[in-house]
């Protein structure tokens, strides 16, 4: 409870005497001014004959001594209550003075807190609502997209397909990745919280807790990598482990210091397809090494777009993006690298990833993603960056399809199709 107290001297008298203001304000209480007359700088009303009018009956006039102020201000003190009804009672034993109704009314409650809500409270835990809530803390729709792009990879390699390796990719993919994810929400709790896209998310409710999901973390990653190990191969497993500590280690305490995150994070993004091919033939090529690179390339229109409408919150949150730091560096590195993404689809049959249909195929909708990107160049607006961000989203599994159908196949693959 805090008391403040503003001290109008009367005008025209020698000794000045004081009037008083007294406005109570907490979490469980606050009053309003008393009397109407407090309104438009008028604090006392002056009678006829001189004397102070005042709800408060020890009020000093100008015929008191300075000697009785403190005393005054001492009664004034131990008159008002921290307390509504302490309030109102002490007005209506104001002697020689009647307390109307409205003065008792004028006393409010204002922003009052219910003591109930202020209470410590034991977490429950829905058992009935764990798989909702493991699937928010493992960024569903992410990992599904880091799981296609894995198959992606796994598809277009030369080699032999084997329904119980692709199961186990799938598997550790999947578990591996949701680790991560998991692992970013318990270090980012902090900060998710200042963020509108990232209120809501299962931590920030506070349906389950940082423990909870740490648990989860480590449960997902051991079983995700131990997959990967024993069902595929040392080499996917190690690619794994790798972007598993990448975006955990690196990427996630990175967003906070500087704005290479996001070229960190699209490396991130190009291992999965790495991931697939080498679950299917054991070995990286360059097909493998352009499929990541496409990949990379991808990410930066489709998180550029997306972090330029972000811009408040990610300003909030304290993240050194560069849509924060550098807009025109933002615009610029996404329309380079859709170019790059031309270029790259271009070498694609070079490399014999695939025939050269699919560097025809792939060039009109290369070509409008750079129109995009371009419009999101100069417009720098929210609804080119809009455009842009949700062409990225077709652009991907677009581009999938149309390598699978210009896919290059060799000798013995081709052979093996003709015995089947």
């Amino acid at each position: 409870m805090k008391y403040f107290v503003s001290i109008s001297r009367q005008k025209g008298s020698k000794s000045r005497s004081s009037s008083l203001k007294i406005l109570a304000a907490s979490s469980s209480c606050a009053t309003k001014p008393v009397h109407n007359e407090f309104d438009n700088g008028k604090q006392l009303k002056i009678k006829d004959n001189g004397k102070v009018d005042s709800h408060f009956p020890n009020t000093p006039t100008h015929e008191n001594s300075l000697g009785k102020e403190s005393i005054f201000h001492k009664e004034i003190h131990q008159h008002v209550k921290p307390n509504q009804s302490d309030l109102t009672s002490s007005l209506s034993e104001t002697p020689g003075k009647e307390t109307s109704e409205a003065e008792k009314e004028s006393i409010k409650l204002l922003n009052t807190v219910k003591p109930a809500d202020l209470d410590w409270r034991k977490q429950i835990l829905d058992v009935h609502l764990l798989p909702r809530h493991y699937k928010g803390l493992s960024k569903f729709r992410l990992t599904g997209l880091v799981v296609i792009t894995t198959l992606a990879g796994y598809g277009m390699a030369p080699g032999a397909f084997e329904p119980i390796t692709l199961l186990c990719m799938v598997l550790g993919t999947g578990l591996t990745s949701a680790a991560a994810n998991a692992i970013n929400q318990v270090l980012e709790v902090p900060y998710d919280s200042q963020m509108a896209r990232t209120k809501n998310r299962v931590l920030i409710r506070g349906h389950l807790t940082s423990l909870h999901a740490a648990t989860f973390a480590v449960c997902c990653a051991s079983i995700g990598l131990t997959t990967l190990y024993f069902g595929t191969n040392t080499l996917t497993a190690a690619l794994g482990a790798t972007n598993l500590i990448l975006y955990t280690s690196i990427y996630t305490p990175m967003k906070r210091y500087s704005i290479a995150n996001t070229w960190l994070g699209s490396i991130v993004g190009a291992i999965p397809p790495l991931m697939g091919w080498a679950a299917s033939s054991g070995t990286l090529s360059a097909g493998a090494l352009l499929m990541g690179a496409i990949l990379y390339s991808w990410q930066f229109p489709h998180f550029n777009a997306l972090s330029w409408n972000l811009r408040p919150d990610y300003s909030r949150a304290g993240y050194r993006m560069t849509s924060v730091i550098n807009p025109a560096m933002c615009r610029r590195v996404a329309l380079r690298h859709s170019i790059g993404l031309l270029v790259l689809c271009s070498c694609a049959p070079l490399v014999d990833l695939t025939t050269w249909t699919f560097a025809f195929d792939s060039l009109p909708l290369n070509c409008y993603l750079i129109y995009r990107s371009w419009k999101f160049y100069t417009d720098s607006d929210s609804y080119s960056a809009r455009k842009l961000f949700r062409l990225s989203l077709i652009y991907l599994p677009a581009l999938m399809f149309l390598m699978f159908v210009g896919k290059k196949y060799t000798r013995n693959e081709k052979l093996e199709e003709k015995s089947s």
